[in-house]
């Protein structure tokens, strides 16, 4: 190589310095205002300080195009008022939806991490951990500032629609949670009147299902519209248990023994069985709010 042949590095900051030369000339030709720059990004002008000398000179803001667009829609959608749970270990993020064997999916998360004993003796609901302390962590905010789409693998758990609405029509009855919206919708007072099955799905089909109760809305994430499921658990068809086993060992992890998770069996055992008939056409049954509390709903 000859004694002034320029060497690859010299060439590539010489490229580099005429590029950046024709870029700021392109932005001052655009001074008022944001310029496009294709294949490249956005560049705004960012305010000047109202001390700034006259002739100080303009800077910028860069907004990268298409890829951070993206990555701001994941950020957004990790932040919505259904949050998921992120694993900073093992990097992967569980989609869950209310009544869709949510509490046991979070019992189980948190024992993934070793903090289910915690959580535990913080309350005996365990989304009140999920809530109030997990979210809280550094590990959960950094993870959740760091991971991409490209980065975790996504777990979705989902329930049969017919199956969750029958389970959230107890709930509804029961807690009375529902009950100033269903008199809005039906004309029904659930405390005075009772409910049957059948005005329940009456209400939900009045329902906006994408922006309703957590309990009656869809099962969907904004995050899935962003990247597509993984591994995805419906605990209707397929067992809860030996589900996330598999899930467990495809990720690397020791797998659950859930014959000795305790708390999920406890909790369980609070639950009141939705699935024995009540009386003759069950669909139609009008059931009272102590019905709910206390005694088997319909056969759906």
């Amino acid at each position: 190589m000859g004694e002034h042949q320029p060497t690859h590095a010299a060439r590539d900051e010489k490229i580099v310095r005429a590029a950046m030369a024709a870029l700021r000339q392109q932005l001052a030709s655009h001074a008022g205002g944001p310029t496009e720059v294709p294949g490249l990004g956005r560049f705004k002008p960012r305010p000047t300080p109202p001390d700034a000398p006259a002739d100080a000179p303009l800077r910028w803001i860069f907004e990268p195009e298409a890829a951070d667009h993206a990555a701001k829609a994941w950020r957004k959608a990790l932040r919505t008022v259904e949050r998921p749970l992120i694993h900073p270990e093992r990097k992967f993020v569980v989609l869950f939806s209310a009544k869709s064997a949510c509490s046991t999916v979070v019992i189980w998360f948190l024992h993934t991490l070793g903090l289910a004993a915690q959580a535990r003796e913080f309350s005996e609901w365990p989304h009140h951990y999920r809530i109030n302390k997990y979210y809280a962590r550094e590990d959960y905010l950094q993870a959740r500032e760091e991971l991409g789409p490209d980065d975790v693998t996504l777990l979705r758990v989902v329930r049969d629609p017919v199956d969750r609405a029958g389970s959230s029509f107890r709930h509804a009855l029961g807690l009375s949670y529902a009950r100033d919206t269903i008199r809005e919708k039906l004309g029904i007072d659930t405390d005075v009147d009772g409910l049957s099955f059948e005005r329940f799905i009456d209400f939900l089909e009045m329902e906006d299902l994408d922006r309703c109760d957590p309990h009656h809305k869809r099962q969907r994430h904004l995050i899935e519209d962003l990247k597509r499921p993984d591994f995805i658990i419906n605990a209707s068809r397929k067992d809860l248990f030996t589900e996330l086993n598999h899930f467990e060992r495809m990720m690397g992890m020791p797998e659950t023994d859930f014959k000795a998770l305790s708390w999920v069996h406890e909790l369980q055992a609070t639950r009141v069985p939705h699935s024995v008939a009540h009386g003759g056409d069950s669909y139609r049954a009008v059931l009272t709010r102590e019905h709910a509390q206390k005694a088997p709903g319909p056969k759906i």
